[in-house]
């Protein structure tokens, strides 16, 4: 059996992704809470602004409230994608034969990177433009709509879409690092969800480098007492990334499949 070359291991690695059911759900359930929760919220914050204290109104940001619940769930959605695009072969045994016919392991796992990081991105952009669009379209009736060239709103939107893929990239590390879908997941939601409130109760300072408040100062156009434009958030995706891809390539070439 012939190797697989750098854009033949590509193309393998596209071909798998796109042709399995798990990538059309996901991406179709990121899409669904994404939009239309992002859409309701939206709706909903028009409706109740007369109601609202004047605290609350001047707290109010219109981009980032249509990418807050429905996101949450968005980006946990792709990362599963990227759960799966690593550890599903492990389950099955497949990872043998991709093996085979691309001996050189890097090549692999390079190409998985590349090919669930563009989707993810591609999706991600996708989505958060939508979702800022329909969002701004429901509060322009009050009148509390932002556009696109108002200060932060386009670096907002453009680092919501960008989360997608960093959020891909972290459930394919884990992917790769468990090797079981259900634990790697589970890892992934951890790592998300209950690691931010653990650092707050021990330094503000340390929760600030978690995955969730990242994504609450990227998507943030408004500085309240909870969520700000932070400089460390693009860093914090980064070390994130960079500690676990870099433990999964190394795994990946040292351990027996």
């Amino acid at each position: 059996m012939t190797a697989l070359t750098t854009r033949g291991a590509l193309a393998s690695e596209w071909i798998k992704l796109r042709t399995v059911r798990s990538t059309y759900l996901t991406l179709l359930l990121a899409a669904a809470t994404a939009v239309l929760v992002g859409t309701l919220d939206a709706a909903s914050a028009a409706d109740a602004w007369d109601s609202w204290t004047p605290e609350r109104r001047a707290t109010f940001d219109p981009v980032r409230y249509g990418f807050s619940g429905g996101f949450y769930l968005a980006v946990l959605a792709v990362g599963t994608l990227g759960v799966l695009a690593a550890s599903a072969e492990y389950g099955t045994g497949l990872i043998r034969t991709t093996f085979t016919a691309t001996p050189r392991r890097r090549q692999v796992f390079t190409a998985k990177v590349l090919t669930t990081g563009l989707l993810a991105l591609a999706c991600g952009q996708l989505l958060s433009f939508t979702t800022y669009f329909l969002g701004q379209a429901q509060l322009a009736a009050h009148h509390l709509d932002v556009p696109l060239g108002a200060p932060g709103v386009l670096r907002a939107v453009l680092q919501t879409g960008l989360f997608f893929a960093v959020l891909a990239l972290t459930g394919l590390a884990l992917g790769f690092i468990v090797r079981r879908p259900a634990g790697a997941v589970a890892l992934l939601f951890g790592l998300f969800f209950v690691l931010p409130p653990l650092l707050g109760t021990i330094s503000d300072r340390a929760a600030r480098w978690t995955l969730q408040t990242a994504f609450e100062s990227m998507t943030s156009t408004v500085t309240t007492a909870n969520h700000a434009p932070s400089a460390t958030a693009l860093p914090a995706c980064a070390l994130h990334l960079a500690v676990l891809l870099g433990t999964a390539a190394l795994l990946v070439r040292r351990r027996d499949v």
